[in-house]
């Protein structure tokens, strides 16, 4: 076609990484999704489990006795996401206070080593962020490669 054409965008609003929870009972498909957000740079992270009839649900236990490997697999696939993405930032947060806690209790344990490669913010819920403190409570936290 020879006919002029205007501009236009291709946004990228959606980047996924599928992997699978593995044990002798059960396979579980689980789903990392990083979605833009409102602010520049900033994408959103959310942990899901792709469910048979292909609906995700972030509120659904597996069960599957294998948490420190997902977690793993999820810092590995935080890791992967910084590195393609320079200037990217990483925000989350719980879909429950259960697993809100969890997260605040895994990056308390693995605090020294995180911060080696990683900036880690925790955000009040006056929209106030400050370093990673393991005895705040924090509404989001927030990834950024140093």
């Amino acid at each position: 076609m020879d006919e002029p054409q205007y501009p236009f965008e291709n946004p990228i609003t959606e980047i996924r990484y599928d992997f699978k929870s593995i044990s002798r009972e059960k396979e579980v498909n689980k789903r990392v999704i990083f979605t833009t957000s409102d602010f520049q740079n900033v994408y959103n992270l959310a942990l899901v489990d792709v469910l048979e009839e292909g609906r995700l649900s972030d509120i659904t236990e597996s069960r599957n006795k294998d948490m420190k490997t997902i977690l793993a697999t999820v810092m590995g696939i935080i890791i992967n996401f910084l590195e393609a993405n320079p200037g990217k930032i990483i925000a989350f947060k719980g879909s429950d206070e259960r697993r809100q806690r969890l997260y605040r209790l895994i990056i308390s344990r693995d605090l020294d080593e995180l911060e080696k490669e990683f900036v880690i913010l925790g955000v009040s819920s006056e929209g106030e962020s400050e370093p990673f403190q393991s005895n705040r409570l924090y509404d989001y936290f927030v990834i950024l490669k140093r």
